[in-house]
């Protein structure tokens, strides 16, 4: 598998398992729902996709240079994979102690498609871990596709959002056809599956993070 192809499936199985752990943009698809049907899932996202357009430019744009040097890759590699291990964790024992579920009552109304994707950059500029992810995992993904190319720049941001594209749309899809089409035990079977990947990368950034100190 090539480089590009690596980074979009990492960045993909990535942002399926930040999707799925609930938090303000999943507050935002239910609540959207019962106004904006299946469409509310890809209408937040847009307006997420927006927001991270801006900030990947931001990144590539000034850090450009600043991302080449050994010692941040390595720093990078090293703090991404310590906050994969942890974000594996917190997965995993939400799933043991039963607290990972989906909550399906929507509360609120929608006042338009944009509203909807408003609501969409909102919610991740009020999420105090999608700064903590940009500044650890996504960081430390975007050093190695800068490293890579072009090709992996574009691989990793489409992978990202398409991840968030297709959690999203399930969820408003799956509330506006009657919440048939996820349950809570398929909900936490995925969340395990996604954790186990989490610590394989995660022994892959620290492990890169480490090669790269030492040598």
């Amino acid at each position: 598998m090539s480089d590009v192809a690596v980074i979009f499936v990492s960045s993909l199985v990535i942002a399926w398992s930040g999707a799925m752990m609930p938090g303000p943009m999943l507050a935002v698809v239910v609540a959207e729902t019962p106004r904006q049907g299946a469409r509310a899932g890809p209408l937040v996202v847009l307006g997420h996709a927006l927001l991270e357009l801006a900030l990947l430019a931001a990144l590539v744009v000034g850090l450009g240079s600043f991302l080449e040097g050994e010692g941040v890759q390595a720093a990078v590699s090293l703090a991404g994979g310590v906050m994969l291990v942890a974000t594996g964790a917190a997965m995993v024992v939400a799933v043991a102690r039963g607290s990972a579920k989906l909550e399906w009552d929507a509360d609120g109304d929608g006042a338009g498609r944009v509203r909807t994707v408003l609501g969409g950059v909102v919610s991740s500029l009020a999420n105090p871990y999608w700064t903590l992810w940009w500044v650890t995992i996504g960081l430390g993904l975007l050093t190695k596709a800068y490293a890579v190319g072009v090709a992996a720049l574009v691989a990793f941001y489409v992978g990202h959002i398409l991840g968030d594209l297709t959690w999203y749309t399930a969820v408003s899809g799956a509330i506006s056809a009657g919440r048939r089409w996820i349950g809570q035990r398929t909900y936490r079977v995925t969340l395990v599956v996604a954790a186990c990947f989490l610590f394989v990368l995660a022994a892959w950034f620290l492990i890169s993070g480490f090669r790269t100190l030492i040598g």
